[in-house]
C-alpha cells in the first residue's frame, strides 16, 4: 500500500433478512431501507468509493433480484448526488458484482464463494447494515504499519442501549442514563482480511464472524480503534437515527 491507491477488494454482506425491522423489510431488503433520500447501500458503496476501492462484491440473498435491479438503475446517480452534497468530485466509480445464494446461506458460504473471484489478496469485508465513519488518513497509515496480519478488526465503542439502575433492598438507589463504557469495544463491521484465510474455512455453514473467534490463535488478528461515528442499523429506533444524524450533519459518517 506504498502507492496511492487502495488495492484492497470490498465485499458487502447483504444476505439476510432483517426481520427485526418487521413490516419495513416484508419486501424488500435493508440494504435498500432509506438515509435521506438514499439507500444504506448507497452510503456503504459511496463510503468505498472515497477509500479508492476499485472492485466490490455484494453478497446477496434475500430479494437479491431487487438490489439488482437498483444497482443497474440507480446506485451510480444516487451515489453522485451524495458527493455532491459532500462536495467532493471526479471519484471514479468501481466495478461493481454480484454473488447470490439462498436467502438462508451462512456468511461463510458468502465469503468462501467469492475466492477464485477476488482480483485483491487483501479484503475489505463490510455488513450491509452498519453506518461507521472512519478516519481514512489515519485507517491507511495503520494499514501500512501494521502489514504482517491476517484479520484486522475495526472496533468501536458504543454508547450503552438502556440506562443502568442500581438496587440495594428492593429500592433503587441511583440510576445513569446511557453513556459510553470506556472499557467495552465491539467488532463494528469493517474487516480487513488475507485472502488465504478463506482457505482455512472448514465449516461453512457457520457464521463467518463466529468461525474467527473460534479460530482466534490460528490467526494473527490485530485492531484498529475507531473513536467516532457507529451505528448498526438493527430496529427502526436505529433507521430514524440515522436519519436524525443525516439530516443534521452530511458528514456524520463521510
Amino acid at each position: 500500500m506504498k502507492n496511492k491507491k487502495l488495492e484492497y477488494s470490498a465485499v458487502i454482506l447483504l444476505g439476510g433478512k432483517g426481520t427485526r425491522m418487521g413490516f419495513l423489510t416484508k419486501k424488500k431488503p435493508k440494504g435498500l431501507l432509506k438515509i435521506g433520500k438514499y439507500t444504506i447501500l448507497s452510503h456503504l458503496y459511496t463510503q468505498l468509493k472515497l477509500l479508492k476501492v476499485d472492485e466490490i462484491f455484494l453478497c446477496l440473498g434475500y430479494h437479491h433480484n431487487k438490489i439488482i435491479e437498483y444497482c443497474k438503475k440507480r446506485i451510480v446517480k444516487d451515489s453522485a448526488n451524495i458527493l455532491d452534497s459532500l462536495k467532493k468530485k471526479n471519484i471514479k466509480e468501481p466495478n461493481l458484482h454480484f454473488s447470490c445464494l439462498d436467502k438462508d446461506s451462512s456468511t461463510s458460504e458468502r465469503i468462501y464463494k467469492l475466492k477464485k473471484k477476488l482480483n485483491h489478496k487483501n479484503l475489505i469485508i463490510l455488513y450491509g447494515d452498519t453506518l461507521l465513519k472512519l478516519n481514512k488518513k489515519k485507517y491507511k497509515s495503520y494499514l501500512m504499519k501494521n502489514l504482517k496480519f491476517d484479520i484486522l478488526l475495526t472496533l468501536s465503542n458504543p454508547k450503552e442501549k438502556f440506562g443502568i439502575a442500581k438496587i440495594q433492598n428492593k429500592r433503587v438507589i441511583s440510576f445513569s442514563e446511557k453513556k459510553v463504557d470506556k472499557r467495552k469495544w465491539v467488532n463494528s463491521g469493517w474487516m480487513v482480511l488475507k485472502k488465504n484465510v478463506l482457505n482455512h474455512i472448514k465449516n461453512k455453514k457457520s457464521n463467518f464472524e463466529s468461525y474467527i473467534f473460534n479460530k482466534v490463535k490460528k490467526f494473527k488478528i490485530i485492531a484498529f480503534k475507531n473513536k467516532s461515528f457507529y451505528l448498526p442499523i438493527d430496529n427502526l429506533k436505529d433507521l430514524q437515527y440515522a436519519n436524525l444524524q443525516w439530516n443534521k450533519n452530511r458528514k456524520t459518517w463521510y
